[in-house]
């Protein structure tokens, strides 16, 4: 009896952690997805106890749900642990969290929304994001460039922090590419104070 208490209450905390992912998603942008969770009881305790939980996506509404670690892209790996570390808040010890491609696929006001959530979870925990995007790279406190260096048969990578002037002419070639512009200069100007 206890343990069918135990998990009626793990699918219950289940579902409420599946509508505010679900909720975070729209808000993303990822039209048609749904996350889900799988809670079933499992005959034998084990390390991880009595129930076995599974994530769950469904990608469209002809789809079927399928676990997640075998249908989900990068990217959209990336936007669902970005709405579940949303959903779930800081942690007592601070964390880092590492997203990559969390931008892939978007761009204007999702791209906004994307750097907004990050800049929210970074408060208590460290975030790395690499991003192409201005309007995410706007959200950062700290702004980095990556460069390959390529002597000979040897390929190095250059990580140089950016200040003021150079993060701001950096926004700009992301805006603009290969030739910054002064109106991509002002933009990006427009975007680091809004930021």
């Amino acid at each position: 009896k206890q343990a069918d208490e135990l998990h009626k209450s793990r699918t219950n905390g289940a579902l409420v952690l599946m509508k505010k992912v679900n909720d975070e998603l729209k808000d993303l942008n990822m039209k048609g997805v749904q996350f889900g969770i799988k809670v079933e009881p499992i005959n034998e305790m084990n390390s991880k106890g009595l129930t076995s939980v599974e994530f769950m996506i469904q990608v469209s509404k002809q789809d079927k749900f399928r676990p997640l670690h075998k249908v989900a892209s990068g990217g959209e790996l990336s936007r669902i642990l970005l709405a579940m570390k949303r959903v779930t808040g800081s942690s007592d010890l601070p964390r880092t969290y590492l997203f990559d491609e969390v931008d892939a696929g978007v761009s204007g006001e999702t791209a906004e929304k994307v750097g907004s959530k990050l800049k929210s979870i970074a408060s208590g925990q460290q975030v790395v994001c690499v991003t192409h995007l201005p309007q995410v790279a706007v959200f950062g406190d700290s702004h980095f460039v990556i460069h390959k260096l390529q002597k000979g048969k040897n390929v190095s990578m250059a990580v140089n922090k950016l200040q003021n002037k150079d993060r701001e002419e950096e926004i700009a070639r992301l805006i603009s590419g290969t030739k910054v512009t002064s109106s991509s200069r002002e933009h990006a100007k427009q975007l680091l104070k809004v930021h």
